[in-house]
């Protein structure tokens, strides 16, 4: 009976690991999908994820190593890093490199087509502040102060 039990142990531990071993080979076949919300959130020094090519990395240990320093690849969050990365003309051993920070990908339906710019607020117009009113103003006001001159000086320097 001991011997049964042994056996039977056995199997349900070749079982389980059977079972393991498919669920990693899915794992690594099946990558998991990240929405762009969730990979924008990541977007600090030790905590840095970046799209490239539609698939995430998280580049958190990279950040020390990385040559250009970390502001590029900070700059780099928060959107489609591809061009970006593209433009510098990484190196083939940097490519393959990228290898060992890939987490999963990217649900391309959750990438913005493109940022939209949104202009800043702008004051709302005021007429009377044109550079046409203040000419406007000068030219009553400074007719007047010649004339109020004028009088003030004919006034003071009367004979008693």
């Amino acid at each position: 009976m001991n011997i049964d039990s042994n056996t039977s142990l056995a199997l349900e531990r070749e079982k389980n690991l059977d079972s393991i071993q498919i669920s990693l080979e899915k794992m690594a076949t099946d990558p998991k999908v990240h929405t762009f919300e969730d990979v924008a959130k990541h977007n600090k020094i030790k905590d840095c994820w970046l799209i490239i090519n539609g698939k995430v990395y998280d580049v958190t240990p990279f950040m020390d190593d990385h040559p250009g320093g970390d502001e590029v690849l900070l700059s780099a969050t928060g959107k489609d890093a591809t061009n970006d990365f593209e433009d510098v003309g990484h190196s083939d051993s940097a490519r393959e490199m990228m290898d060992k920070y890939h987490i999963g990908e990217i649900d391309m339906s959750t990438v913005p087509l493109k940022r939209t710019y949104v202009p800043p607020q702008q004051a709302p117009y005021n007429p009377d502040k044109t550079p046409e009113f203040v000419i406007k103003i000068l030219q009553f006001l400074v007719p007047l102060l010649i004339l109020g001159l004028a009088f003030a000086v004919r006034h003071f320097t009367k004979e008693k």
